[in-house]
């Protein structure tokens, strides 16, 4: 079974609280339900990985001590399901060697009962804060992806049409065309003095285009790679 699908970046907040104190846990959950927050109550750890198989969740809040399955058990468990999500332990029976596990098994943060409403709400804040960066991070590559496409498309697009931008003719499209070019190029280098007598009008077109050829390279349109290959390709070496 593949895993279940994150949120969207604009939806709410999935929070899952794992308490087995019925007064406890519903005192919890409308503490916790405000803003764009979604809360979901559970009753033992079991039951929480039943949901975690099917169903994704951005914060779980866990009592430690649980029938069915404790918050160890489940922060391991559901750590296979949601690697990113975030998962805070509490406990009345807190010692360094459980934080230590809880820490070590990837869990967000620790808190101890009792505690004052205020501090576990500080810790959810901080919590869904981090939820909200990890999203927006997360849209933000995707349009980085999506624009990485999109400049890729375009150079798909300006390879197939850079001869027809240069004005250039494509190695070996007739004897005559590549006699004039290479007679052009030995005009542009060190040349032999009958070069002169070649038209301008043909000169400044192979200029122009080396040129275009070159600005591009320089804007990134062309890596150094296409750029020496297209070098290659309507420009012939030239005879020593």
């Amino acid at each position: 079974m593949g895993r279940p699908e994150m949120n969207e970046s604009g939806s709410d907040i999935r929070i899952w609280v794992a308490e087995d104190d019925d007064e406890l846990r519903e005192v919890l959950g409308e503490s916790l339900s405000q803003g764009k927050r979604e809360v979901r109550l559970f009753e033992d750890g079991q039951a929480v990985l039943e949901a975690a198989r099917h169903s994704f969740f951005d914060v779980l809040v866990t009592d430690l001590m649980m029938p069915g399955a404790d918050g160890i058990q489940v922060l391991q468990e559901v750590k296979k399901f949601h690697p990113e999500s975030i998962v805070i332990l509490m406990t009345g029976y807190a010692s360094l060697d459980s934080a230590i596990r809880a820490i070590r098994g990837g869990a967000y943060d620790y808190i101890q009962k009792p505690f004052k409403l205020g501090e576990l709400q500080i810790v959810i804040d901080n919590a869904c804060e981090k939820v909200s960066l990890v999203r927006e991070n997360r849209r933000l590559l995707q349009k980085v992806k999506e624009a990485g496409e999109e400049v890729s498309q375009l150079k798909e697009v300006w390879g197939g049409q850079l001869a027809n931008l240069l004005g250039l003719w494509p190695k070996g499209a007739c004897e005559e065309v590549d006699a004039e070019m290479e007679l052009i190029l030995r005009q542009i280098n060190p040349v032999p003095p009958d070069a002169e007598a070649r038209p301008k009008t043909v000169q400044e077109k192979a200029l122009d285009g080396l040129e275009r050829l070159i600005q591009f390279r320089k804007e990134g349109f062309l890596s150094e790679a296409e750029f020496v290959a297209f070098k290659r390709r309507f420009f012939r070496p030239l005879d020593p």
